[in-house]
C-alpha cells in the first residue's frame, strides 16, 4: 500500500507532459505495466540516474510484478539516494517536478530495509539472517533482527522444554541474553527421573550406579553447581577436597583463583600463593593476574597480528599471520601459513596443523586440512575425521555434512548418522532436521530416521515441533511426526510471533494459533505485503487496510485512536501517530505526547526513537527532547551509543549526544560494553566507549 502511495504522489506532481523516458516510466508505472516502465527507467539511466534508479527500485520492491526482487531494490535505491546527492540544482528541480526527493528515496530506502527484514525473518535460518545483515546493514532493523531471532528460538525452546531443545538454543546462540537461563533449564531437564531429590545425593548415587553413564558430566557438573551454589571461596575449597577427581576439578580452582583475587591487589595475590601452594595453573598464575578478566583484541603491527587488551596495552606479540577474536578461552592463529589455537598466555594449546579453523562453540571447532572439514575439541583431540568436503557446527551434537556433492550427517562423536543422499540438509532443531532431493523436503529425526517423507515442495521450521508446509500452492502446518495441525488450504501462513501466524484464504486473513485454532477472525483482506508486517510485537500487530494502519491487540481488539490519519507500532508507552501529514507520539489514551512534526517517527526502542524533519535523521527521547539534532543522513541507536551518517561515512554520538567520533568511518562493530571496532577500507581502529578514546589504529604504531 506505501508503495501506491508512492505512486499515487509521483503522478501527482509528474505533470502532463511525459516527453522523456524517466516520466513516461513514471506514467506506465502509475497504470502497473512494469515492463514498459522497466524498460523506459533503464533507458533513461544513465542521464537521469537518481530518478532512474528510484524507479526502478519502487519496481524490484512490488511484490506485484514479476521483477520482484529486494535485493536489486537495495541497490537501486542506494544508487538513487548517492545520485540525488550529486545532482544539480536544475535536476533537483526536475527530480522535484516528479515527486523525487530525498524524503522519498529515504521513505522507500526504509521500506526496502523493513521488507528485507522481514523476508529474513520468515525464511526462518540463520544464513538468511545473516546476509540480511551484511547487505542491510544500513537499516535500522538490524538489531530487531538479532533480538527477534533470539527471543523466538528461545520461546521455541522453551514451549518444547527437552534437553535437546535448550542445548540446541545454547549451541545456535552462544551471544544470546537469555543463554543463562537456557543453560539452567538444561541442566534440569537432563536429570528429571534419574535425580529425583535435585540433591547433591542423588547426584553422587548416579554417579556411582551409572558410573559410564552419558549423563556423568552433567551429573558433575550439577555437584559442582550444588556444591558452590553461594560461590563463596570456601565451598570453592571444600568442592576441591572432596571431589579431586571432578571433571570441574579445574574449574573449581580458576573460580576459587577469581573469588581469591576479587581485588586483584598484591596482597591478594600473594595470600593465595600462600594459602594454595598446590594450585595446579602455578607457573601461569602471573599472567592470569592481569588477563582473567581482559578481553584481547587483534592489532596488526609491521604485517603481523597480536593481541592487545581494552587499554591498548600489547598482550600478546604481533607474530601471526593471521588472528581471530578469542573464543571460549581460545584464538585461532595462522603461522606460516597453518591455523592453531592459542590461550590468553599466548601458549599454543593445539598445534598448527590446519588450512582453516573456525572459533569454538559450544567446545568444539570445525576446522580443514587439504580442503577436508573435520570436529576438534578444546584439547585438539580430533571428534569428527578431516574427511568432509564441508562441515556444519554441530546442532543437537550433530553435523550436517558434504562428501561427493551429498549431503548426510554424522553425529558430535563422529558416528555416521545417515547415507550422504540428500541434496539439501539443515541443522537440527528440537530433534528434527530438514531434508530434500528434487526439490521435495521431508523430515528426519536425531536417529537418522525418516519421519515425514520426502513430497513436499516447502518446509519451514516453525518452532514448538511445528512445520510450515506448501503443497500443490496450498500452505498449512504438519507436526514433525507429519501430522497435519493446520490443513493445506491457506494460501499464505506467515511465522509465529508471539505464539500467532497470520493465515490468508479466499482473499481474507486473521491469525491462528499453534494448536492450529483461528483466534483472531478473518476478517481483513489480505495482500502478500501483510504476511512480512502483520506480525505481533509486544502484544500488537499492524494491518494495512484501504490506506491506513490497524492496530490490533493480542486478542483481536481494534486500538482506535481517533483523529489521526495513521499509526505506528507502540513501544515505551508511545505509539507514532500522523496527523496532518507529520508524525508524533502520542499516549494510548490517544492524547498527543510529542506533537505531529516530523516527516516520520518511528517507533521507541530503549527510549529513543528516530525521526526525520526535512529529509534529515535525528533522535529524541521520550519526553520529545532532541538528542541527536535533525540534520544527519541517517541515525541508529546501538546499545549504549548512536551511529550517525554523514556524507556517505558514519560516526559515533553517546547517549548524552555528545560526537565520539566523526563520521569518517565505513562501518561499526561492537565488540564490547567497552570497545568498538572501526572500520576503513582494509584498515580497522578500537575506540574504548569508557576512556572516549582511540586504543588503535591500524598503520600506526
Amino acid at each position: 500500500m506505501r508503495f501506491r502511495i508512492l505512486l499515487s504522489i509521483l503522478i501527482l506532481f509528474a505533470g502532463s507532459a511525459f516527453s522523456d523516458p524517466l516520466e513516461k516510466g513514471f506514467k506506465r508505472l502509475k497504470i502497473y505495466d512494469y515492463f514498459q516502465a522497466k524498460a523506459n527507467f533503464e533507458k533513461a539511466f544513465r542521464k537521469r540516474t537518481a530518478g532512474a534508479a528510484y524507479g526502478l527500485s519502487l519496481i524490484y520492491a512490488s511484490p506485484y510484478n514479476p521483477f520482484y526482487n529486494l535485493d536489486s531494490a537495495r541497490v537501486y535505491i542506494l544508487i538513487a539516494d548517492s545520485s540525488l546527492q550529486q545532482s544539480t540544482h536544475k535536476q533537483l528541480e526536475g527530480y522535484l517536478e516528479l515527486g523525487i526527493t530525498a524524503t522519498a528515496i529515504s521513505v522507500q530506502r526504509d521500506s526496502v530495509c523493513y521488507k528485507a527484514f522481514k523476508e529474513a525473518e520468515n525464511r526462518d535460518d540463520v544464513e538468511s539472517l545473516e546476509k540480511y545483515l551484511a547487505d542491510f546493514h544500513f537499516c535500522r532493523e538490524v538489531d530487531q533482527a538479532i533480538i527477534t531471532r533470539n527471543t523466538l528460538a528461545f520461546n521455541n525452546a522453551r514451549k518444547k522444554n527437552t534437553a535437546e531443545a535448550y542445548q540446541q538454543f545454547i549451541s545456535d546462540y552462544p551471544d544470546a541474553a537469555e543463554k543463562k537461563e537456557a543453560a539452567i533449564l538444561l541442566d534440569e531437564r537432563h536429570f528429571e527421573e534419574t535425580t529425583a531429590n535435585k540433591g547433591i545425593s542423588g547426584y553422587e548415587t548416579y554417579l556411582i550406579k551409572y558410573p559410564e553413564g552419558p549423563f556423568r558430566q552433567q551429573a558433575e557438573k550439577m555437584i559442582y553447581q550444588l556444591a558452590t551454589a553461594g560461590h563463596t571461596a570456601g565451598e570453592y575449597d571444600r568442592f576441591i577436597r572432596k571431589y579431586p577427581s571432578s571433571t570441574f576439578i579445574l574449574e573449581a580452582w580458576k573460580e576459587l583463583y577469581r573469588i581469591s583475587m576479587r581485588d586483584f591487589n598484591e596482597q591478594s595475590y600473594r595470600k593465595f600463593i600462600r594459602d594454595y601452594p598446590n594450585y595446579p595453573f602455578m607457573e601461569e598464575l602471573s599472567q592470569d593476574y592481569y588477563l582473567m578478566n581482559s578481553m584481547l583484541l587483534p592489532f596488526r603491527k609491521n604485517d603481523h597480528w597480536g593481541y592487545m587488551n581494552e587499554d591498548g596495552r600489547e598482550i600478546i606479540k604481533p607474530v601471526y599471520e593471521e588472528n581471530m577474536l578469542f573464543s571460549e578461552g581460545l584464538a585461532a592463529v595462522k603461522m606460516k601459513g597453518k591455523y592453531g589455537y592459542i590461550n590468553k598466555s599466548g601458549k599454543t594449546v593445539i598445534d598448527f596443523l590446519y588450512d582453516e579453523a573456525e572459533p569454538f562453540k559450544n567446545k568444539t571447532a570445525v576446522v580443514s586440512s587439504g580442503e577436508k572439514y573435520g570436529l576438534v575439541n578444546l584439547s585438539g583431540d580430533i571428534l569428527i575425521p578431516l574427511a568432509f568436503d564441508d562441515l556444519a557446527d554441530p546442532a543437537d551434537d550433530i553435523c550436517a555434512a558434504i562428501s561427493d556433492d551429498l549431503s548426510g550427517y554424522i553425529s558430535k562423536n563422529g558416528r555416521k548418522l545417515t547415507e550422504f543422499v540428500y541434496e539439501y540438509a539443515g541443522d537440527f532443531h528440537d530433534g528434527f532436521a530438514i531434508v530434500g532431493v528434487d526439490e521435495k523436503f521431508g523430515i528426519i529425526s536425531v536417529k537418522g530416521e525418516v519421519v515425514v517423507k520426502l513430497v513436499y515442495d516447502q518446509l519451514i521450521f516453525a518452532g514448538n515441533g511445528l512445520f510450515r508446509t506448501r503443497q500443490a500452492g496450498k500452505w498449512g502446518l504438519i507436526t514433525a511426526s507429519g501430522d497435519i495441525r493446520l490443513p493445506l488450504i491457506y494460501s499464505a501462513v506467515s511465522e509465529f510471533s508471539e505464539g500467532k501466524a497470520l493465515a490468508a484464504k479466499n482473499g481474507k486473513c486473521g491469525y491462528i494459533d499453534e494448536a492450529g485454532n483461528t483466534v483472531i477472525p478473518f476478517a481483513f483482506s489480505y495482500t502478500d505485503n501483510l504476511l512480512n508486517t502483520a506480525m505481533f510485537h509486544n502484544g500488537y500487530a499492524l494491518i494495512r487496510q484501504k490506506g491506513r494502519s490497524v492496530l490490533i491487540d493480542s486478542t483481536g481488539n481494534k486500538i482506535s485512536l481517533a483523529g489521526y490519519e495513521d499509526v505506528g507500532m507502540p513501544a515505551d508507552g508511545l505509539i507514532p501517530v500522523r496527523k496532518n501529514k507529520k508524525w508524533g507520539f502520542a499516549t494510548p489514551a490517544g492524547k498527543i505526547k510529542i506533537p505531529c512534526k516530523y516527516q516520520y517517527a518511528g517507533p521507541f526502542e530503549n527510549g529513543f526513537a528516530r525521526v526525520v524533519f526535512k529529509g534529515k535523521a535525528g533522535m529524541i527521547d521520550t519526553a520529545g527532547v532532541v538528542i541527536i539534532p535533525m540534520v544527519y543522513e541517517d541515525v541508529q541507536a546501538k546499545p549504549g551509543f548512536f551511529i550517525f551518517k554523514e556524507n556517505g561515512k558514519y560516526g559515533l554520538f553517546n547517549l548524552k549526544g555528545k560526537i565520539l567520533l566523526p563520521a569518517e568511518y565505513e562501518k561499526f562493530l561492537k565488540l564490547s560494553e567497552k570497545i568498538v571496532e572501526t572500520f576503513n577500507a582494509d584498515s580497522r581502529s578500537y575506540f574504548n566507549l569508557e576512556s572516549e578514546k582511540v586504543i588503535f589504529r591500524d598503520g600506526q604504531e
